[in-house]
């Protein structure tokens, strides 16, 4: 008896210590589903218990509204939010050139009555964007939102559902000011925004109303349009909290000074990067930056997340190929820095290691030089395979002169810079129709400084290898520059020395849709009024081949020097073109990845298996006999004892 009573004693004193220590309830750190409210509220709540306090996170609890409803009832203490909301959950509205102090101040006049108050701004703006692809709104001709306003009841919206129901700053008001209304709306839970951007990139939506701070919009290379009436006011961020908290943990006060301007755009994009795009958890993320930062205790591991890098001539169109490659690309590695470096000559970037991937057309793979005896043709560059096919580039041949009607007539042809595929394109047209024109390659930091370059230099023609719609070629048309044709190609055995150029064909309606209305398209493009012949060629993907590999094409071994940047592996090569996407095969005569060879079906079994095995398949059919005997055989008498 006395063991049970001392047994309910200790019970007895566990529950009063348990409640004597009740009193202090620990902080409520509350934040709504959108992960940049969840990425602040775990910075308020590691840098608490750092400083001793207590805390329980509620976070991700809803939108703006049911969070301010549980601040108001007790339900939690602070959690982030953006003056712009703050304003509008009371019905107010600022105009978005309103100084960020003067929107605290009058946020926490409005609010003192509620028992709340507001921080000092936390350092970044993270206001409503509309945003559409790059490409898509330029085929439309749309800026601004009232240009959106025209094409809207054509178009499908992507929303969080946050912005949906709010009265001031939501769709409905957004749509009464500018008098749009969208074909059709999706909406997609605010913890899921990352959702709108595979969306939009698929197709699904046509425009998607984010946040300023949103990483993908800088991953994507998306087109954000201007507010140009001003409806959405600034959205500072910041920290709303109940006034009483201060007293119940005084330390709070310093944790709050802390953050104050603390967290930049580029900061909070980064950390919204490893939330959004790579899927990380926002405590391990929050924890890992403030450990980098020495603001609290701990250790840390490092990954290796090495840059995969896109080197591209100075003539590529940031707003066609090269931000479709990036795009693409971005989305089939979110864990990893994909970057963008322009260059004369893109591979050889990938040589002394400062891009471990290039666009290029097919003619980059050839070196100038003297033509391999066996077979006629250019020597290979060593070292770079081709990763995977993006697209086509076309023979754009200008008249500088308005006496040159053909390519036999140049003595002088201006091309990029030596390296780049216009460069080699043109070696070849020289040596393939055995022209006595010599090359006067020009520099040009972006394309319309090239276009510019090109017409100076003295030439008599221009040669460019771009896909249609590349934006040096549209300023050298713009300029009514003649596109003069490449007929006698094929008469030659130009098809066998030169398999990597291929006789094509260039209308003006290729690139009659480049040019705005107003100027009526073709008739814009005096020089292009009929087809051109011409020559294309294969937009690829290149990477550093791996060291001592041997790749089989016409020309034999495709790589012997070993490039610096490290190779890609097979699973690499295989994402890329899971997101490039495109049936045709690459030219045989260029080295490939390993990934991309044809891989042969397993051939079938021996149907003569090895002595050891057939031992061992009679011994198991003897065994299956016995146990089969055992088992229906005749029932044995029983013994007496």
């Amino acid at each position: 008896m006395s063991g049970t009573r001392s047994i309910l004693l200790s019970l007895a004193l566990l529950f009063i210590l348990t409640g004597c220590g009740s009193d202090r309830e620990p902080l409520q750190v509350g934040g709504t589903q959108s992960p940049e409210d969840q990425i602040v509220a775990e910075l308020v709540a590691e840098l608490a218990e750092a400083a001793g306090i207590p805390v329980k996170r509620r976070i991700g609890l809803g939108g703006s509204r049911l969070t301010l409803e549980a601040l108001k009832r007790g339900e939690i203490d602070l959690y982030p939010e953006q003056t712009g909301a703050g304003l509008a959950l009371l019905g107010l509205a600022q105009a978005p050139d309103a100084d960020p102090d003067a929107s605290i101040a009058l946020l926490r006049d409005r609010y003192a009555s509620l028992g709340l108050e507001w921080s000092e701004p936390l350092g970044f703006e993270n206001g409503p964007r509309l945003v559409m692809l790059r490409d898509r709104a330029l085929s439309l001709g749309i800026r601004s939102y009232s240009d959106l306003a025209r094409y809207a009841d054509q178009l499908a919206l992507g929303i969080d559902s946050d912005m949906r129901a709010r009265p001031v700053d939501g769709l409905a008001p957004l749509g009464r000011r500018y008098g749009m209304e969208f074909q059709r709306t999706l909406e997609i839970e605010p913890r899921d925004r990352s959702e709108l951007y595979d969306r939009l990139l698929d197709g699904d939506i046509d425009v998607a109303l984010t946040r300023s701070a949103a990483p993908q919009i800088q991953i994507f290379d998306l087109h954000v349009l201007e507010d140009d009436l001003d409806f959405f006011p600034r959205y500072d961020g910041a920290l709303v909290y109940r006034q009483a908290v201060l007293e119940r943990f005084p330390a709070l006060e310093d944790v709050l000074g802390q953050l104050a301007g603390a967290i930049g755009k580029s900061q909070m994009q980064a950390l919204s990067r490893s939330v959004m795009v790579r899927g990380e958890d926002p405590r391990e993320v929050v924890r890992a930056e403030l450990i980098r930062l020495g603001l609290i205790d701990g250790e840390i591991g490092e990954r290796d997340r090495q840059a995969l890098n896109l080197a591209v001539s100075l003539s590529a169109n940031a707003d066609g190929e090269v931000g479709t490659v990036l795009r693409q690309l971005r989305r089939s590695f979110p864990t990893s820095t994909v970057n963008l470096i322009r260059s004369d000559d893109p591979l050889g970037a990938i040589d002394d290691a400062r891009a471990r991937i290039a666009l290029i057309g097919a003619p980059a793979f050839f070196a100038p030089g003297s033509a391999d005896p066996a077979t006629g043709q250019p020597p290979m560059r060593s070292g770079i395979e081709a990763v995977a096919l993006v697209g086509t580039s076309f023979l754009q041949a200008f008249a500088l002169k308005p006496e040159v009607s053909r390519l036999e007539d140049a003595t002088v042809i201006a091309t990029g810079p030596t390296g780049s595929s216009g460069f080699r394109v043109a070696q070849s047209i020289i040596d393939g129709l055995q022209l006595t024109a010599t090359l006067s390659p020009v520099d040009g930091d972006t394309p319309v400084a090239l276009a510019d370059a090109l017409v100076d230099s003295g030439a008599d023609v221009a040669i460019l290898m771009e896909p249609v719609g590349n934006s040096t070629a549209l300023a050298l048309l713009q300029r009514d520059l003649r596109l003069i044709g490449v007929d006698n190609w094929v008469q030659r055995n130009n098809r066998i020395v030169f398999p990597y150029l291929q006789p094509a064909r260039l209308a003006p309606s290729d690139y009659a849709r480049f040019f705005p209305a107003e100027h009526e398209g073709a008739a814009r493009m005096s020089g292009f009024s009929q087809p051109v012949e011409t020559l294309s060629t294969q937009l690829l993907v290149a990477g550093p081949a791996p060291p001592g590999d041997v790749r089989l094409s016409t020309q034999g071994p495709g790589a012997s020097l070993i490039p610096r940047a490290l190779p890609l592996t097979d699973q690499v090569v295989e994402r890329i073109n899971a997101g490039t996407g495109k049936a045709e095969d690459i030219y045989p005569i260029l080295p490939q990845a390993r990934a991309l060879t044809p891989r042969l079906p397993q051939p079938p079994e021996s149907l003569n298996p090895s002595p050891a095995a057939s031992t061992l398949s009679m011994l198991a059919l003897a065994l299956l006999i016995w146990v089969t005997w055992l088992m229906l055989g005749p029932a044995r008498p029983a013994r007496l004892g």
